[in-house]
């Protein structure tokens, strides 16, 4: 985790040649003394004297990224550059001295980590840690998410450059954002000079499974650098990052978890009139508008393995100026709006359906209302249709459910469940229309799909060209299909009645079978 360039800077006056590799900053933890090594590897220190060290570099192969500091190399014959892609740094000084410099760096990166952990262990946030990273560096402190969005600051008064750039928006600059970002180079980590300034940024961006998730960033004055602030950086990530993938419910940023209490009196029905519902929510992070409605994303395995601060991280960037919390182990987003929707625009519904896809999650979206007493049965009935949605969704990519789509099999969800419970059986196949059940049978025994061509023939107007669109078959064959459907069954299906009630027999049927998880039984 030691900077090598700090290094460097520490021992400046024993510097003899440094050939540094393109990119390559961060020296390796674990270190190694050059003896008898055949094979020299990228993934250690490798510390040694010039004059037994000649040997083992004549004869041993160096990896790309291998990373060599010789001492005693005042006077006498230097050996020849590394190839390319290597680090060979020679040291006028002792090796005890290299050595104690190394250890009182380590040992200082020590103190960093056991500061960060004693905070993370009593509950610190995202807030805290940047402020003792700003404490530990002595300079402010920034944290960016991957678009430049500045989640947290400290020490900000004292900056000359970043709480300038960022004051406006909450973000830094896009060109600025690329600048930082991209001088963290391959290993995420690095620094930028400001031009036409004596200020220089440290940064260390930090991912997941190969995503960006964000980055640490300290503004210092470079003549006043005392500390390795590029290994400070890099402590800071490494907790962040931890803190952000921490599967603890309990210790969650203080919005959503204000949100979270408030989301538990609703549902639990603590609060239930809509002035005292819309006195609490008033206190809310974000303001919620005349309309609201209700988001819920639930997991495949009850969310086990889902990293829950993550998650409403990456959540907040689809919705922004949203309550969002965690509640049972769904994660519940209060979206509102000044006039009543049923559909809301989903920028982004790809990015967001790839998310959802990584954890496993579903995302159910209910209908706008204004009634705040209602809130705890539009919860119920998106976690609903987030269940139906699964079983009974158009194809496997599709992840994100509006209750519009599937009211009609919450209707039915209802109707059987009260039918079982008045009953005692699941016999609701004779709620169905007979009609439907004879092209179901027939279906089966002939292998053919002409209950689905009468349910698409039906909802599409009885429109061939619409019908063929959705069950990606030729006109002439959806012709064809419905003149031995009208064969079979002989209806008149000019009657509106009749047609209402086909198309609520062939949704109960594949309720009964994809929901229910049934066969038919003739």
């Amino acid at each position: 985790m030691l900077s090598l360039r700090f290094l460097l800077r520490q021992l400046s006056p024993y510097v003899v040649r440094a050939t540094l590799a393109p990119g390559r900053d961060v020296c390796p933890v674990r270190t190694e003394l050059l003896h008898d090594q055949t094979v020299l590897l990228a993934d250690r220190l490798y510390l040694g004297h010039l004059s037994a060290a000649g040997a083992v570099l004549a004869r041993a192969e160096l990896r790309p990224g291998t990373m060599v500091l010789l001492t005693d190399a005042a006077g006498g014959p230097l050996p020849p550059e590394p190839p390319e892609g290597c680090t060979l740094v020679l040291f006028a000084c002792s090796m005890p001295k290299l050595y104690n410099t190394l250890a009182e760096h380590a040992g200082q990166v020590a103190d960093w980590r056991q500061a960060f952990q004693t905070l993370t262990d009593k509950g610190g946030g995202l807030h805290a840690t940047v402020a003792l990273t700003a404490q530990l560096a002595g300079f402010p402190t920034l944290l960016l998410d991957q678009t430049g969005r500045v989640v947290a600051g400290a020490e900000m008064a004292e900056s000359a450059f970043l709480s300038g750039q960022a004051a406006a928006t909450g973000a830094l600059p896009a060109r600025t954002t690329a600048a930082v970002f991209s001088a963290a180079g391959p290993e995420g980590s690095g620094f930028w000079d400001v031009p036409g300034t004596e200020l220089r940024l440290y940064g260390r961006s930090f991912s997941c499974d190969g995503e960006p998730m964000g980055m640490v960033l300290i503004e210092a004055r470079r003549q006043a650098v005392c500390t390795d602030l590029q290994a400070l950086c890099a402590c800071a990530a490494d907790f962040l990052c931890r803190r952000l993938l921490s599967r603890d419910l309990e210790r969650l940023g203080s919005s959503s978890k204000l949100f979270q209490q408030c989301w538990e009196e609703i549902v639990q029905q603590r609060l239930t009139g809509t002035s005292d519902i819309r006195s609490a929510l008033s206190h809310m992070p974000y303001p919620v508008d005349l309309f609201v409605q209700v988001g819920v994303v639930t997991f495949d395995g009850d969310g086990d393995g889902v990293p829950y601060n993550y998650l409403l991280a990456r959540l907040r960037e689809f919705f922004p100026n949203t309550n969002i919390a965690v509640y049972r182990k769904d994660v519940v987003i209060l979206l509102s709006y000044a006039q009543r929707t049923f559909r809301p625009e989903l920028p982004h519904r790809e990015q967001l359906t790839a998310l959802l896809e990584r954890y496993g999650g579903f995302l159910a979206l209910s209908n706008g209302t204004r009634k705040l007493e209602s809130l705890s049965s539009m919860f119920l009935l998106a976690r609903r249709t987030a269940t139906l949605g699964q079983a009974l969704r158009k194809c496997p990519q599709e992840r994100i459910f509006f209750h519009e789509d599937y009211s009609v099999y919450c209707i039915i969800d209802l109707c059987v469940q009260r039918y079982m419970e008045s009953k005692g059986n699941d016999d609701v196949l004779y709620l169905i229309h007979p009609a439907v059940i004879h092209l179901t049978r027939y279906d089966r025994d002939h292998h053919s799909n002409l209950r689905d061509v009468l349910y698409y023939y039906l909802i599409n107007d009885r429109n061939l060209v619409k019908t063929a669109a959705a069950t990606y078959m030729h006109r002439n064959t959806v012709i064809n299909k419905i003149n031995k459907i009208m064969e079979l069954l002989d209806l008149d299906l000019e009657d509106g009645t009749l047609r209402q009630r086909l198309i609520l027999s062939c949704q109960f049927i594949r309720y009964y079978e994809n929901v229910m998880k049934r066969e038919f039984r003739p």
